[in-house]
């Protein structure tokens, strides 16, 4: 399994009390948080430092 099986586009994740939507990089990097407020990117975060830095995670509906 890789880290796109653990983090699927769509999920909400929770950094501290913040919460995010979770979207692919186009280029690669890794995992593109949005912020549910504005919509707006907020980081990118590189696939060895998901785990450490998310929290929580909310699977979209199947």
């Amino acid at each position: 399994m890789t880290w796109r099986d653990f983090y699927p586009e769509g999920s909400i994740v929770f950094i501290g009390r913040e919460r995010y939507i979770a979207t692919y990089n186009e280029h690669g990097l890794g995992l593109d948080l949005y912020c549910l407020k504005t919509g707006d990117r907020a980081m990118t975060i590189a696939p060895d430092f998901v785990p450490q830095v998310v929290t929580g995670i909310k699977y979209p509906h199947v």
